[in-house]
């Protein structure tokens, strides 16, 4: 669960280096972010041979569409934020636990109360902490924040879909390459966004500061929790994943506090801890699977 918290946290680092970054458009950020962390997945190949082997050896379809998953979720994720206010993205993709609920109550006929609970009060609390401050700005047009929503529910559907897919075919006892996954999920989104910047003819120029900063959105807020994020969705129960990623929005105010100065009341500090209790509760690996069909219980379920 170490893996998951932390992937959550460095995620919402990203804001920070955002922030920082000058002079950059929304495009040309991602597409930094995208290369200099793929560039980093490739020198971790130990040699020229390994990546020779890597790029052409066969990969089942599976592992495609799930690189595609979480290159989109990237996309959808940061359009969401551009469209409509960053407390209602944040909410949306917050919503991604809803998903698993439905994939494990569909496919599998089984849910858990304790998980159930466990994102009611922490949605609960991230709702009181939005509603403390007056995110949402006058400059948002009805249209742009309709836009935004679908991106956001795009987004938490494509990061649901990825770490219940992902767990299922580990548990399933197929050969997973998430080496492949993560630099294939970087590739197409470097491959893409390229071809945009080529066409519109955008220029890319960059400060030594700026080169800074994207560096660490490159690094902390993209490769490291890409890298965290497949190895908590092979490991972990799908919806504790998604329900401790609720603490991303929680974890970008304390770092907004400490390296942007935006000070947090009480009022906010106690929505946090609402929040964490929701998260923590969640995570309780006393929790019952209940079946939806039959009268057993499954005390030992492969998702804890």
């Amino acid at each position: 669960m170490i893996y998951s918290f932390l992937c959550a946290t460095l995620w919402a680092s990203t804001g920070i280096f955002v922030k920082f970054i000058d002079g950059l458009d929304v495009t040309q950020i991602i597409w930094g972010r995208f290369f200099i962390a793929l560039i980093l997945c490739l020198i971790l190949i130990k040699s020229g041979l390994r990546a020779k082997q890597f790029i052409l050896h066969k990969h089942p379809l599976t592992e495609h569409l799930l690189s595609c998953m979480m290159t989109g979720y990237y996309f959808f994720a940061t359009f969401a934020f551009i469209y409509c206010p960053v407390a209602m993205a944040a909410l949306i993709i917050a919503l991604s636990p809803l998903f698993t609920f439905s994939f494990r109550l569909v496919i599998e006929r089984v849910f858990s109360y304790y998980e159930v609970i466990g994102f009611i009060i922490a949605f609960l609390g991230l709702s009181l902490y939005f509603s403390s401050k007056d995110y949402i700005s006058s400059d948002y047009s009805l249209q742009h924040i309709y836009i935004g929503a679908s991106f956001a529910v795009g987004a938490a559907f494509l990061k649901a879909t990825f770490s219940y897919f992902l767990r299922k075919k580990v548990l399933k006892g197929d050969a997973v390459d998430s080496s492949f996954i993560n630099i294939n999920t970087l590739t197409l989104g470097v491959l893409f966004l390229g071809l945009y910047l080529i066409f519109t003819e955008s220029s890319f120029e960059l400060s030594l500061n700026n080169s800074y900063y994207l560096l660490g959105l490159g690094v902390v807020a993209t490769f490291i929790p890409n890298q965290l994020n497949t190895m908590s969705s092979m490991k972990l129960n799908p919806t504790i994943h998604n329900i401790i990623g609720m603490s991303t929005p929680i974890s970008a105010s304390l770092l907004g506090w400490i390296f942007l100065d935006e000070k947090q009341d009480i009022f906010s500090l106690c929505a946090m801890f609402i929040t964490v209790i929701g998260i923590f509760l969640s995570m309780q690996t006393g929790s019952k699977n209940i079946k939806v069909r039959g009268t057993s219980q499954n005390n030992n379920s492969d998702y804890k």
